[in-house]
């Protein structure tokens, strides 16, 4: 571009893709950037960088002013859509997750051991260190098979976003959840489901797998009903759907039920209970209203990027890379 180059035409760019100069100012730029360098040539040129280098863009066509943005090279991806008619692909948030990938699995070093395909081995496996298989177990489980797990949810507001995200690094695969839940057992089934593509070989020659949503209708996808009973075998062993389609009066009734099945099957948690209760009965409302009365929610964002921060060799990024992962990982 010429010596007009300014941060606003940086921003006029940005924001054809979703991307709002507020967004682009917390999360593209350096702590230490200035709006007086706004109009200031060389300054927007390194500017220019750091928002390309964050946001996973490609310099070139970032600067270019009759060019449009475009992202750097996705891996080859594999879509779990939520439905057929769904064409969108979420090129925003992917590319972001895309260079969260790289950065967290370049900060680590774990070495990935392939999961076993037989669920009950690897819930055996997860027992003989934990008493139950929930979010934690599951953490420490991916740990140390070298699978690095992080929670990113820091998009743009009106870009698609998604559920959970796989992306296969050269050394290790890597695992984003990025849904909102409130309760931790929402998380582990979150975590369990991409633990199930990765065990049952979904990915195939693919090395990224994006799963818009995790639900129970998955629309006669194949490999999501997989990964979905994949995720209820891991969770619940042989509780799933324990509680049949029960009535409940209310939800000190539900938790009642649940208590004696977690008592009866000891490897289970009650909240797990209570969520697949909800999964098989679809009254999801009536389930968190339960595990409201439990004082079930968490932080699980804080107990992802806790594992995460704690794994990552902090002193092999530069400045700007360190403060990028402090914001995306808010830690």
């Amino acid at each position: 571009m010429t010596e007009t180059l300014t941060m606003s035409c940086l921003y006029d760019k940005l924001s054809r893709l979703g991307i709002t100069p507020d967004y682009v100012r917390n999360n593209g730029l350096p702590s230490w950037w200035d709006d007086s360098l706004n109009d200031k040539h060389e300054a927007v040129l390194e500017g220019a960088g750091y928002i390309a280098d964050n946001l996973n863009l490609d310099l070139k066509s970032l600067l270019a002013a009759q060019e449009e943005i475009k992202f750097n090279p996705s891996p080859s991806t594999k879509f779990k859509r939520r439905s057929s008619q769904n064409s969108e692909q979420p090129h925003v948030s992917q590319a972001l997750c895309s260079r969260l990938a790289e950065l967290i699995a370049y900060g680590t070093e774990v070495n990935f051991t392939p999961l076993p395909t037989d669920i009950k081995a690897i819930r055996a496996e997860i027992l003989t260190n934990h008493t139950t298989v929930n979010l934690t177990s599951l953490l420490d489980y991916c740990w140390s098979k070298g699978i690095v797990v992080g929670y990113f949810n820091r998009f743009p507001v009106h870009v698609q976003k998604f559920a959970g995200f796989i992306q296969l690094q050269p050394s290790r695969p890597v695992i984003i959840l990025s849904s909102t839940h409130k309760y931790s057992a929402e998380f582990a089934f979150d975590l369990a489901h991409e633990l199930g593509h990765l065990a049952l070989g979904h990915l195939e020659q693919k090395a990224v797998l994006i799963d818009e949503k995790i639900e129970y209708d998955s629309n006669g996808d194949c490999e999501e009903n997989e990964a979905n009973r994949f995720a209820r075998a891991l969770l619940l062993g042989d509780c799933d759907n324990c509680l049949e389609d029960k009535q409940f009066w209310n939800h000190n009734h539900l938790i009642k039920h649940a208590t004696i099945k977690a008592e009866e099957n000891p490897t289970v948690e009650i909240d797990s209970i209570i969520l697949n209760n909800a999964w098989h009965n679809n009254n999801w409302g009536f389930a968190c209203k339960a595990l409201e009365k439990l004082g079930c929610a968490v932080d699980s964002q804080q107990i992802i990027n806790g594992y995460l921060a704690d794994k990552l060799d902090w002193d092999k990024f530069n400045d700007e890379s360190y403060e990028y992962l402090e914001k995306a990982l808010g830690v």
